[in-house]
């Protein structure tokens, strides 16, 4: 089970201001400052009055309020003249990736600022000049931080801030988990005062099934406050205060049991939605690993090794195929390739068995040729992983092949419809007894990767999608997808929906595994509700076919939960949405994505959140605004119109990817020469490091050594000189003309 994260802070005795830290540790307000020589920002927290947690865990998807009270010092303070009388001080929160910020609002006494979600195409006129810029675009974002600079704050001032949040739950050992940053920084809270006095955390956990929720807390004593039919309330136990630890909060709230455990809910369309359909989530729990024959697995592992892969990132995903090659069971077998513009197996011959032996001589292969060089490729090692499944089926075992990159290719359509094609193909022509098609699963890492062609393709291949925006991240999270499909136990999962005359809208559309250590989510809409029980059936391992008639509970929303059930898989919703978009490049599903975005006030990748001051009578006319549910005008509202208004950062979670960017980021070289690179094709030479051109324009003077660079080209065959003729010649004319 989930154990308590280590107590970052505990003694508290340092006054307000004088305490630095690298990230937030919980919501709240920050003076900033940025240390070039490690690349960090310091964070120095004002002085904390109150903060409050307000979660509702509705099936896999936590929803947070959160709102602290702070007194901001004036030595906080930040100004042009720096008088310690009125300034800057941000308002900052620790996230994780997977984390969406959809509001926040600020309160002081003369002053108050509010945030929407406005459609980017919408934002060019947007300033912020009312938070002192001059420029549409948006502010850098770090995708473990959310921060918003807060304007003109007085020395001394009480400012009330209110954020909201929403994250999918975690699954580790069987349990949902649930986290949340209330961990106090030193100097925001005096050393006398008790942390019964200042921190609050009322949660609540909702699922499917008919029994009351399990919670229990590894880091905190808990009390409930109200139980019933498949929701349980809590909050931190205020008899016990005395054992409240300064750490982050952590509930739990376990699944596993006996047996595969299916359930659903439904909810009538809320009054006013010009939606007229019912919305539903069906789940599957899976067992204790011991409760289950698992499936055989074959795996390939293609691990991407182009340039850009360099460094720290290049260590950790061979840590994590490392891990997941020690994760191979007796009963599996395997290969593994690493690719750039090339490919190299670890076995010629197709697939091995999963002994000892051959994994230990694949962990020591992926040391040595696990390497960062050259450009990308994906089509070329997935089209072959699919041909050695075929050549060796086996009847009984799910085949899996996972692809691990932090590029953007220019062929990634033609990658997702050449997959969907071979499928349809595969099952058209009927797949051999007990063989079943391959699982496509991908890892995404960085913002150089297109995660929504990842996204596409993981959903075509039946298979699990994960990302890692963050160094530091690439091992944990690339590491949990892999361990997370160790177990397989259903396949082929068919769920008894009406079909789509009906008017019926699933997600995802084509219905994943379930693993031991990743339940089955369903969510979508439906024309007059489900009938009061539905049919799964799928299949076992050696063959069996799984069948249950689960109930679908109707929700009226009377008890402790108030998020809409629409609203729990909206995220989900609008990232498929959003990834057929890409795939279709139709304009009507990107606004049908940003009219899914603007309603329900969650950013996506056609969106943006934005800040604006505002004053409290058109807060109120506003909210009313608000209630027709149609799209607001945030501009009208906004102290200094459209100009006053700024865009927050870029999300931190998925985007479409930069070609130019992976290529120059491959080649070591500057932007333009990865732009260029971008639309050439290199076939299947072997691309030497372009390191070198990029000094050489840096330093232009001399062109000797551009020219010695070179010579590995030469040396690589006489066609890729046209190849690289181009961008050589365009160097060239740039250091001669002296740019």
């Amino acid at each position: 089970m989930p154990s308590a994260p280590q107590t970052q802070s505990a003694s508290r005795e340092t006054p307000a201001g004088s305490a630095d830290y690298y990230r937030p540790t919980c919501p709240g307000l920050y003076a900033t400052s940025f240390v070039p020589g490690v690349d960090e920002t310091i964070f120095t927290p004002a002085q904390l009055q109150k903060l409050d947690f307000h979660v509702e865990c509705h099936l896999s998807t936590a929803f947070v309020t959160a709102k602290s009270k702070w007194v901001v010092p004036g030595s906080l303070l930040k100004s042009s003249k720096n008088d310690g009388k009125k300034g800057n001080i941000t308002f900052a929160m620790p996230v994780t990736e997977k984390t969406t910020v959809t509001g926040v609002s600020v309160q002081m006494k003369n002053k108050r600022f509010s945030s929407g979600v406005v459609a980017t195409k919408d934002t060019s006129n947007m300033k912020g000049k009312r938070f002192g810029r001059n420029t549409a675009a948006p502010l850098p974002s770090h995708p473990e931080v959310f921060a918003l600079s807060i304007p003109g704050v007085p020395s001394g001032e009480t400012v009330d801030v209110q954020v909201t949040y929403f994250q999918p739950l975690a699954f580790e050992n069987g349990a949902y988990v649930f986290r949340a940053p209330c961990t106090l920084p030193d100097g925001s809270v005096h050393v006398n005062v008790s942390l019964a006095k200042v921190v609050s955390v009322m949660a609540t956990s909702r699922s499917a099934y008919a029994d009351a929720v399990q919670v229990f807390s590894p880091s905190h004593p808990i009390a409930i406050v109200q139980q019933g039919a498949g929701v349980t309330q809590v909050q931190l136990d205020p008899v016990k205060r005395e054992q409240w630890r300064n750490t982050d909060f952590v509930m739990a709230m376990p699944v596993w049991g006996g047996d595969i455990a299916a359930a659903g809910v439904q909810q009538p369309p809320g009054l006013g939605d010009g939606d007229t359909r019912h919305s539903f989530a069906i789940t599957i729990a899976p067992p204790k690993p011991e409760f289950v024959n698992p499936f055989p697995r074959d795996v390939i592992f293609l691990l991407d090794r182009s340039g850009s892969m360099g460094g720290g990132i290049m260590d950790a995903a061979r840590g994590a195929l490392i891990a997941g090659l020690k994760d191979l069971g007796p009963q599996d077998r395997f290969n593994v390739c690493a690719f750039d513009n090339l490919q190299v197996y670890f076995a010629d011959d197709g697939l091995v068995d999963a002994s000892g032996d051959s994994r230990d001589s694949a962990v020591r292969w992926a040391n040595h040729h696990c390497q960062a060089r050259g450009t990308t490729d994906i089509m070329t090692p997935l089209a072959r992983s699919l041909e050695i499944f075929k050549k060796n089926a086996r009847p009984g075992s799910v085949p899996f092949v996972f692809v691990i990159t932090d590029g953007a290719v220019a062929d990634e359509r033609e990658i997702c419809r050449f997959v969907k094609q071979s499928f349809k193909q595969a099952a058209k022509n009927g797949l051999p007894e007990g063989v079943t098609l391959p699982r496509v699963c991908t890892f995404g890492i960085g913002r150089y990767a297109n995660h929504f062609f990842l996204k596409m393709l993981a959903n075509i291949g039946r298979g699990m999608n994960g990302a890692a925006y963050s160094p530091k991240n690439v091992q944990p999270e690339m590491s949990e997808l892999l361990h997370a499909s160790r177990i397989p136990i259903l396949t082929d999962i068919a769920v008894g929906i009406p079909d789509s005359k009906n008017g019926v809208e699933i997600y995802p559309s084509v219905v994943p595994d379930l693993f031991a250590g990743s339940p089955v989510m369903i969510s979508g809409k439906c024309a007059g509700g489900l009938p009061q029980t539905i049919e799964i059936q799928a299949r076992m391992a050696g063959g069996a076919i799984w069948q249950r008639q689960i109930p679908i509970a109707m929700d009226l929303q009377n008890n402790a939960m108030t998020i809409p059930l629409d609203k729990v898989f909206i995220k989900q919703r609008i990232d498929l949405l959003t990834a057929q978009a890409w795939l279709s490049q139709e304009n009507v599903l990107v606004d049908e994505v940003i009219q899914l975005s603007l309603k329900h006030n969650v950013p996506c990748a056609h969106t943006k959140l934005c800040a604006f001051e505002i004053s409290e009578k058109n807060e109120a006319a506003m909210k009313d605004a608000k209630k027709g549910g149609n799209a607001v005008s945030y501009a009208k509202y906004a102290v200094g119109g459209a100009a006053g208004v700024m865009v927050i950062g870029a999300l931190a979670g998925a985007d479409f990817g930069d070609v130019g960017a992976s290529l120059a980021n491959a080649s070591g070289a500057v932007a333009g020469l990865g732009q260029v690179l971008g639309s050439i094709d290199l076939g299947s030479f072997d691309v030497p490091d372009f390191g070198c051109i990029a000094d050489c324009a840096a330093n232009a003077p001399c062109l000797e050594p551009l020219l010695s660079c070179v010579e590995p080209c030469i040396e690589s065959g006489g066609d890729l000189i046209g190849a690289v003729g181009g961008v050589v010649a365009g160097l060239l004319g740039a250091v001669v003309g002296g740019d």
